[in-house]
């Protein structure tokens, strides 16, 4: 009897470190709740959803190119149709020619997906046409498989440096409490999901690379980088992450100079290899466009770095950050703590942050039109899990009073962030016309109320394209006054 204990406590014992940790049931949760919300919402049956708005550029290369074979889109119809299907918007270049204005990475992602779906299309009775429901649906999952992924390889990441439950935490926080939540299930196939997914891949190759230095590691990176870089061209600042990681000195910084002066054979590789993944775009500009790097948005839209909003992009009604998703403060609030405690994460997420923060307001269009909250900083989130873990992990170390305290506050505003979701989804956050008043009308409610459109008001893109940040009812008022 004895022996027979000792046998099934053992046992036990077994199947209790078998048991998969919170940080793994956290993206299980992740999984079924995304799952049931896309099968729920059901939006690649709906013609007028999924491909729609910077989609149809992003995605414009896959059908022009496998299946309407008019990558030069000479045979668009009235400049944008082929028939009734409307393809993209194309720019003009100098050379006479037409030129999809945004660059092809997304295309890269989401080809996979195109590709089972264009098989399986006349199997299941649908027109192989690339805009058909499964063409729909592969985008909707290609959302939903990288979003995984990324979650896979913070997790890697994080649990090196946190604790099993502040990780589960942060894992379900990131895709379930802010505005991701939105570009994943309604909105999917944007690009802010799959940057998250790539970054965070990125930030565990960098880890792994600063304490073994591989060069299959060093080619990752640099296909990675690269990709990034192709679908966002300002997200490249994210090698400023791979240049200060671990650097908490200045000494230890000119070390780090040093250090890839001597490895100066893997930088090349890197490099080679985040050139790699843009050659199709410049051979695609140089045939469209006559020039191997070619601005491809439209004339009127680009930077002023003399006038960044950065406290409109953070804390504007029309569309702050920090206002539309609350939960992120805790990121910022995690900063000193990087400094005390995990100061190898400190200057690598200070400088990016800062950098990237400065440059995506500076953008004309600094709101990046119509959208829940400021979507731009998706991309970042993977990285902003590190103060926030860190936050976290100070936290629960308080006194009782002072923990029970924050834990509280934490709470509140997580779900604070989570009825923003609602309140989007119904209307009553507006896409791009928010104000103090609309936001206060519509504080507690989930739907709009009667008088919330006398309430917002529309930015005005035309002064917006010249550096000016107006509303668009201030133009006609000085009109009205003139008159």
């Amino acid at each position: 009897m004895p022996l027979m204990k000792m046998k099934i406590s053992a046992f036990k014992g077994m199947r209790f470190f078998n048991r998969p940790g919170f940080s793994k049931i956290a993206i299980i949760i992740v999984i079924v709740v995304i799952a049931y919300m896309d099968n729920n919402f059901g939006f690649w049956k709906d013609q007028n959803r999924v491909i729609i708005s910077d989609v149809y550029s992003y995605y414009a290369y896959l059908p022009v190119t496998f299946i309407y074979h008019d990558i030069d889109l000479e045979k668009l119809e009235n400049g944008f149709y082929y028939g009734d299907q409307l393809i993209t918007w194309p720019k003009q270049t100098p050379i006479g020619k037409k030129i999809i204005i945004t660059s092809m990475g997304m295309s890269y992602l989401y080809f996979p997906f195109f590709i089972v779906a264009h098989w399986l299309s006349p199997a299941l009775g649908y027109p192989a046409s690339g805009y058909s429901p499964p063409y729909r649906f592969a985008l909707i999952l290609s959302s939903f498989v990288y979003l995984i992924i990324g979650l896979i390889f913070l997790r890697k990441l994080m649990l090196k440096y946190f604790s099993e439950n502040i990780t589960g935490v942060i894992l379900l926080i990131l895709p379930l409490a802010t505005n991701m939540l939105w570009y994943t299930v309604v909105e999917s196939p944007m690009s802010h999901v799959y940057n998250f997914a790539l970054i965070s891949v990125f930030l565990y190759l960098t880890d792994r690379w600063h304490e073994d230095k591989t060069m299959l590691q060093t080619v990752f990176l640099g296909l990675i980088s690269g990709l990034v870089a192709l679908i966002r061209p300002t997200n490249i600042l994210i090698l400023l992450v791979f240049v200060f990681w671990d650097v908490k000195t200045w000494k230890e910084f000119t070390g780090r100079i040093v250090l890839f002066f001597n490895k100066w054979k893997h930088i090349v590789v890197m490099m080679i290899a985040f050139f790699l993944v843009w050659i199709p775009q410049l051979l695609y500009w140089k045939m469209q466009a006559g020039q191997y790097f070619y601005f491809s948005y439209p004339d009127d839209q680009g930077f002023f770095f003399g006038n960044p909003q950065i406290l409109g992009t953070l804390f504007s009604w029309r569309k702050g950050w920090l206002l539309y998703t609350p939960v992120m403060i805790f990121a910022f609030l995690g900063l000193p703590v990087l400094w005390k405690s995990y100061r190898k994460f400190f200057f690598p997420v200070v400088i990016f942050m800062a950098v990237n923060i400065y440059v995506l307001s500076s953008w004309w269009d600094w709101w990046f039109g119509g959208g829940f909250g400021l979507r731009a900083y998706i991309d970042m989130y993977g990285l902003m899990a590190l103060p926030m873990a860190a936050f976290l992990t100070w936290t629960i170390h308080r006194k009782r009073v002072v923990k029970y305290a924050l834990i509280t506050v934490f709470v509140l505003v997580t779900l604070r962030s989570t009825f923003h979701f609602a309140q989007y989804h119904y209307g009553a956050i507006h896409w791009v016309a928010m104000t103090k008043e609309a936001y206060l009308d519509s504080f507690w409610r989930i739907r709009p109320s009667e008088n919330f459109k006398n309430l917002i008001r529309e930015p005005d893109y035309d002064l917006a394209r010249k550096g000016i940040y107006k509303y668009a009812d201030e133009k006609e008022n000085n009109k009205s006054e003139k008159e």
